[in-house]
């Protein structure tokens, strides 16, 4: 066997299990998202439940392999090299491709990355195999474009049915149990969770483990030809048994019916999910298998013409520890993997109750234009419903008080995590049933947002950012499937043209994304995660938020001074670089100021108002200052980047007094905040005064220069624009030291 295929099945093998974790990153939120978002178990425990559906799931996983081997392609038509090549510039563009999803916290569809990255891959080998052996086939010979269709077809369909099936059935919901739902659930709560219930197990059965071994063939083929009674008997079975459990044992049956949704949806991600991930590998490794028998005995890799190991019913079953090895990687990834947090992270966050707290997404045209359309429908709808009605109606949308202690806030609550978990579950297994290819990460998300709308969770502070947040995700979804084919295409036409040393070359390229992504992911978060509030408490949170001020005020002056030295000397490069920490430094301390303010505020309940109020006023002159020295530096970097004039001596002698001044001054200011000492607070008025009053000679002397035309209009405009910043910062500074000292003294 030639040492090609022996790396290339190698790097398909180290490339499936990178696939599998980037995998489950993604399509984790399809289960965890509910339980985590309502808090229905500690964490632990929800990925514990989870983790057992997965690798339940994965053991007994049935004959989805197929889809990879030969649902896409015709392997008849193509050679074991080709093969090879074929699956090798899959895997890669798949890894690279979810990998940057994952990096910006967007849920796609693995599914559609599969099909999509296959059917280009294997358009660019037929069309290379074409123009080198001269064939008068043409490319749809060789491509089977049923399956890709079928998964567009599903786009379509998951996005429209399941955000109108989520949007209705949560509106329904709340219209019954209010948000105080607890004195009706008494009463109803055996009966919904029964409903729950049902609808998950038939999800499970039929979705999960219709396709398994675990299940015997029979059962399952009774249970599909009696449907309607089996459903029947399993209401009747759930609801008796919620009920005992409720009423008997004092157990909040929603928790138990959230977990077991939990177990269900994983069960049948790790069941029916995993060809998308190991399906590729899987093939590679059979095709191996028979070349090497081939060359053993006797034969060469050259001779095999037709991959017809690959075709229906040639493959044996998956060996166990395979996919044993897989669900193991697969729980590995969710509950060690960051960007398995961040895509979770967007999902509640997107359905989270109430206004406040963490953006994730600004806001784009069409989703103003989506809001402003709701608001006049809303209004139009109102004028139709008799107003007692409608007051009645309101009152079952009353929120609930927030509990004080931020740890026990949850994004939704139980009523809407079951609803989420029960549309979902019916829609797939319905969907299931019927061979309608909906993706599983379109159904679950789309009912998560179609729950959220009808739960009010969209309220006019929130609604522009969610939709936008919305319509980012979906418009991923259709880019997902033009992305892999596109990228799967090219890889692979750079696999066949240059062989060994383009795998080599590629394979760096993998490495080279994948530790990039790293650190973009790890800077992105940085600024969105909450896991930095956690490390403040009652006891330490003056500590802490002085920290945050006193850390951004030593960056603003020593970029400043870098900022002035560097335009003395003319020096292009750095000015660049002190330009883009200026921005950087502005743009955490709006960053800081938009979403640390309410959760930290939040924690100052037990505090005075003024310590709230003198917290707020710093973040604010903070701010401002940063924000002028980002002009500052930018205005001087432009000036010397269009390498206009430079300052005559007058100029640069007078600007240097002022930075003298500025410099002592701010010295000053930041040696108070790093001590806490404000003693010499007062004094450094006078020297507040005097700089106050350079600047305003310094600008006087510049105004009599221009009038004398001793000074170009450009460089008048630079100079008493920088004059004016450091008016402003030196201003902005003193406030925020005042602030400070109030603060901490509070």
């Amino acid at each position: 066997m030639d040492s090609i295929y022996w790396i290339i099945i190698i790097a398909l093998l180290v490339l499936a299990c990178f696939d599998l974790i980037n995998g489950v990153a993604n399509d984790a939120v399809n289960f965890l998202n509910s339980a985590i978002g309502s808090k229905s178990a500690p964490v632990r425990v929800i990925l514990s439940v989870a983790s057992v559906g997965v690798i339940v799931g994965a053991c007994f996983s049935g004959g989805m392999m197929e889809v990879a081997r030969n649902g896409i392609f015709h392997p008849d038509m193509f050679s074991f090299h080709e093969v090879m090549l074929l699956f090798l510039g899959v895997m890669i563009s798949e890894v690279i491709l979810l990998d940057t999803f994952n990096t910006f916290g967007l849920p796609t569809s693995t599914t559609v990355s599969l099909v999509f990255g296959i059917l280009g891959s294997s358009v660019a080998t037929s069309i290379y195999k074409i123009n080198t052996c001269e064939l008068s086939y043409s490319v749809w010979d060789f491509i089977n474009t049923e399956k890709a269709m079928g998964i567009v077809t599903g786009i379509l369909l998951s996005v429209a049915i399941a955000f109108s099936v989520g949007t209705v059935v949560m509106w329904l919901s709340r219209l019954i149990f209010s948000f105080k739902y607890q004195p009706r659930f008494k009463w109803l709560g055996g009966l919904w969770c029964g409903v729950a219930m049902t609808a998950i197990a038939y999800f499970a059965v039929f979705k999960g483990l219709k396709d398994s071994t675990l299940l015997d063939k029979e059962i399952i083929s009774f249970i599909d030809q009696n449907l309607t009674l089996s459903l029947f008997i399993a209401f009747i079975f759930f609801s008796i048994l919620m009920s005992i459990i409720q009423h008997l044992f004092m157990v909040n049956i929603l928790r138990l019916t959230v977990l077991a949704g939990t177990f269900s949806l994983a069960l049948a991600f790790a069941g029916n999910d995993l060809v998308n991930f190991i399906g590729v590998f899987m093939g590679g490794l059979d095709s191996f298998k028979y070349a090497y028998e081939v060359v053993e005995n006797g034969g060469s890799t050259a001779s095999i013409t037709a991959m017809e190991v690959l075709m229906p019913g040639k493959a044996g079953p998956t060996n166990f520890y395979i996919l044993f090895a897989a669900g193991s990687v697969m729980i590995f990834a969710l509950w060690f993997s960051k960007k398995a947090k961040s895509v979770i992270a967007t999902g509640v966050e997107l359905s989270r109750q109430g206004d406040g707290g963490i953006e994730r997404f600004g806001s784009v045209p069409p989703a103003r234009a989506m809001v402003r359309s709701a608001i006049a429908l809303g209004r139009g709808v109102k004028k139709l419903i008799p107003a007692r009605m409608l007051v009645r109606m309101n009152r079952q949308w009353d929120p609930v008080p927030q509990p004080t202690n931020p740890k026990d806030r949850v994004a939704f609550d139980l009523i809407r995590a079951t609803v989420n978990l029960t549309a979902a579950s019916l829609l797939i297994a319905w969907a299931t049933g019927m061979k309608l290819p909906l993706s599983t990460t379109y159904v679950t998300f789309m009912v998560a947002m179609g729950s959220s709308l009808a739960d009010k969770a969209w309220g006019r502070e929130s609604a522009v950012y969610r939709v936008t947040g919305v319509l980012t995700v979906i418009s991923g979804w259709f880019m997902t499937g033009l992305a892999a084919f596109t990228m799967a295409g090219i890889v692979a036409t750079i696999l066949h043209y240059g062989q060994i040393y383009a795998i080599i070359g590629l394979l760096c390229v993998v490495v080279i994304v994948l530790v990039k992504s790293t650190v973009i992911h790890r800077n992105r978060e940085s600024k969105l995660s909450q896991d930095r509030l956690e490390e403040i408490t009652e006891e330490n949170i003056l500590e802490v938020c002085s920290s945050k001020v006193v850390e951004s005020s030593l960056k603003l002056r020593d970029i400043y001074s870098d900022t002035l030295e560097n335009f003395f000397a003319g020096d292009r490069k750095a000015l660049k670089e002190v330009a883009d920490k200026a921005n950087t430094l502005s743009l955490n301390s709006a960053e800081l100021r938009k979403y640390d303010v309410l959760p930290i505020l939040y924690k100052m309940q037990s505090q005075s108002l003024d310590v709230g109020y003198h917290f707020v006023q710093a973040l604010e002159h903070l701010t401002e200052a940063t924000q002028s020295l980002a002009q500052f530096t930018e205005s001087i970097y432009s000036y010397i980047d269009n390498n206009h004039t430079p300052f005559t001596i007058e100029q640069v002698d007078d600007l240097k007094e002022v930075h003298a001044g500025m410099m002592k001054i701010m010295d000053e200011y930041c040696k108070m905040l790093e001590s806490g000492t404000y003693i010499q607070f007062d004094y450094s008025m006078v020297a507040q005064e005097e700089l106050l009053q350079l600047i305003a000679r310094a600008t006087k002397r510049q105004i009599k220069r221009a009038q004398r035309n001793q000074s170009r209009t450009r460089s008048s405009l630079l100079y008493i624009g920088m004059l004016n910043e450091m008016r402003f910062m030196a201003i902005q500074m003193r406030a925020l030291t005042n602030d400070e000292r109030n603060f901490v003294s509070a």
